[in-house]
């Protein structure tokens, strides 16, 4: 992977160009998971409709604007120097996503997609777009090869580079059920706090939830919570890493006990209350108990 940089700063406006197929649509994905407004394929024409809107502010940034060869056109330098202007006004990146002339082949061939040059044959095609693009190679803030990148590499490097304080953190989703009525089809990972006593063969406790304070006491006590919970701790800390690190959003934690009342609906909120502590964005739901 080549990477170049000249600018350390978060930018108000990246373009994204480079060789067909060689991810634009993919890093366009990743961008938008980090918050920025996305337009793709704007025709260097209408470059100057966005400079208006971005004067007028009817543009929002941080903004990406993904442009293939086509989108460019015949006029490189054109765009090379609108770029250059745009960047005496705000914090420009331009990057070039390139690949081996040998990947591109056998991406178009798995995918059969028509180059944009398809009026030759795929080698001259690819050929073509790599002399075209080259001013514009040279020129870019950030090159980044995908030839060996897998889809999640390529958004974890761009997630190190562009991510900003303000991009969408992991989203963690803990919701209770119960077994009787099925597991949560959305969840990605179910935990089953059945282990535990249950305070449902316990008249005061029957018509209380894992939320009262009585049925939360009565499960801490059960001589088992405690080193189940440090293992779910244990668990959960490398597991949130290695799904921020491969660029996932979102995260449903389903726990579940026989009736979805008091045992699911406590360990549910207990790994809330613990997450919290970490700093992580949590969002909690009891699907038998309408919460």
């Amino acid at each position: 992977m080549s990477l170049m940089s000249t600018n350390n700063a978060l930018p108000d406006l990246i373009f994204v160009t480079g060789m067909s197929g060689a991810g634009r649509s993919t890093a366009l994905k990743v961008f938008e998971d980090l918050g920025y407004t996305i337009i793709d394929n704007l025709p260097q024409c209408l470059l100057v409709g966005l400079i208006d809107g971005l004067k007028t502010q009817t543009i929002t940034l941080p903004l990406v604007l993904g442009m293939d060869v086509r989108a460019i056109g015949t006029e490189v330098e054109s765009f090379l120097k609108t770029v250059d202007d745009l960047r005496s006004v705000y914090e420009v990146r331009l990057l070039y996503l390139g690949c081996q002339n040998d990947i591109l082949m056998k991406r178009y061939n798995v995918s059969r997609h028509r180059h944009p040059y398809g009026t030759r044959t795929l080698a001259d095609g690819i050929q073509e777009e790599r002399d075209r693009l080259s001013p514009i190679r040279s020129a870019a803030d950030h090159v980044i090869d995908t030839s060996v990148l897998s889809v999640v590499t390529l958004g974890r490097v761009l997630k190190n580079i562009f991510g900003r304080p303000t991009s969408p953190q992991l989203q963690v989703r803990l919701m209770s059920f119960s077994y009787r009525k099925g597991i949560p089809p959305e969840a990605d990972m179910v935990l089953d706090a059945r282990f535990l006593e249950n305070p449902h063969y316990e008249e005061h406790l029957q018509p209380l939830t894992g939320r009262d304070d009585p049925v939360v006491k009565f499960l801490k006590h059960d001589k088992s919570w405690d080193s189940v919970f440090t293992s779910i701790k244990n668990m959960l800390q490398p597991t949130l890493a290695g799904f921020k690190n491969s660029g996932r959003s979102y995260l449903t934690i389903a726990c579940g006990c026989t009736g979805g009342q008091h045992r699911s609906v406590f360990m549910a909120e207990q790994i809330a209350l613990y997450l919290q502590d970490l700093g992580e964005t949590i969002s909690v739901e009891h699907r038998e108990i309408g919460s």
